[in-house]
């Protein structure tokens, strides 16, 4: 698993799905008690990142993979413009993730 988490893609990835996570915890899924736990496995990614810009980076695509998930009733209205949006958005997610 060290090599994984030293591997920028894989970080990557495992970043995206650990935003993704609490999205879980909304009214659709209904998995309420999912949210005490839910930011653990993003915390804990932020957390090991070797550095601060890595740790940014983290949060970034974090925060992307949360809105992806949180909105994706919006697939139908706005197709592949909902990735640059949730790239977008996830911006906001760099200074948590710094």
């Amino acid at each position: 698993m060290g090599r994984r988490l030293a591997s920028p893609w894989w970080r990557g990835a495992m970043a995206l799905l650990a935003g993704a996570l609490p999205a879980l915890a909304f009214p659709a899924p209904s998995l309420w008690w999912w949210a005490y736990v839910a930011l653990v496995p993003w915390l804990l990614l932020v957390r090991s990142a070797p550095t601060g810009r890595r740790a940014m980076r983290d949060g970034w695509l974090g925060g992307a993979g949360f809105l992806l998930a949180a909105h994706h009733w919006l697939m139908p209205s706005l197709h592949v413009f909902i990735v640059l949006l949730g790239l977008l958005l996830g911006l906001l997610w760099v200074p948590w993730g710094g």
